[in-house]
């Protein structure tokens, strides 16, 4: 794999147990190109709060200070509603290097269909409304949810994510969805991006998963979204 890269990290602002210096040093001796930091947003119950959003990005700047590799401002914002809207404001998204968005949380519901249709109705209004740069973990939530959706729905969500600029993230933790989902993404313009989902510096560049998927589907550098934030 021609790219080595970690664009989702969580720090002790969030749930995460280290702070971001010590997770770019483990980073760099993984030897990655580029990290992001992406704790999450303020109405996750383990979210970071509203009144420390802007001292994340202050410590960000000093690890990036003192790293060798590049080391992006960014967040895990959450869609918190079926119209698409995340909890961070646009005054703050506009502080941050990179956005990523997330779902975490449906309307009371087991129903996995009823779940991928909710799930799908609130990602595409996420990226019709705002710059995202890359949707995390997509159709997983609890279970992959994608094989309960339409071809012609996942296509039409690929085709909108290309249209948009919006990246899909390959995320380590949860290895879903499948090759066929990112295949699909690579044929539409979608970039890729990977995604660790680390919560200690253990964890920081495990992304063996990712690239093997990267591998199978024939992903090449110019379809990953590292180099559009390399400086």
């Amino acid at each position: 794999m021609p790219a080595k890269f970690d664009f989702h990290l969580h720090t002790s602002y969030s749930d995460g147990t280290s702070a971001p210096p010590a997770m770019v040093e483990a980073a760099e001796a993984r030897g990655l190109e580029a990290v992001a930091f992406t704790d999450h947003g303020p109405e996750l119950s383990v979210g970071t709060p509203r009144e420390k959003l802007d001292l994340i990005l202050q410590d960000i700047e000093l690890a990036r200070e003192d790293a060798g590799i590049p080391v992006l401002a960014s967040i895990e914002a959450n869609v918190v509603d079926e119209r698409g809207r995340i909890d961070v404001e646009e005054e703050f998204t506009k502080k941050l290097d990179l956005l990523m968005v997330a779902i975490h949380n449906l309307r009371g519901t087991n129903d996995r269909l009823e779940m991928a249709r909710d799930y799908l109705m609130r990602a595409t209004r996420a990226i019709e409304q705002r710059e995202v740069n890359v949707f995390a973990h997509p159709f997983f939530l609890h279970h992959d949810l994608l094989p309960h959706l339409s071809r012609e729905e996942i296509e039409d969500f690929v085709r909108l994510a290309a249209a948009r600029g919006v990246a899909m993230e390959v995320n380590m933790k949860y290895k879903a969805p499948g090759d066929e989902f990112f295949a699909l993404c690579l044929r539409e313009g979608v970039k890729l991006s990977i995604g660790s989902d680390a919560h200690t510096l253990a964890e920081v560049g495990r992304i063996d998963w990712a690239l093997a998927t990267l591998r199978r589907v024939g992903a090449k550098r110019e379809d990953l979204i590292l180099d559009s934030f390399l400086r």
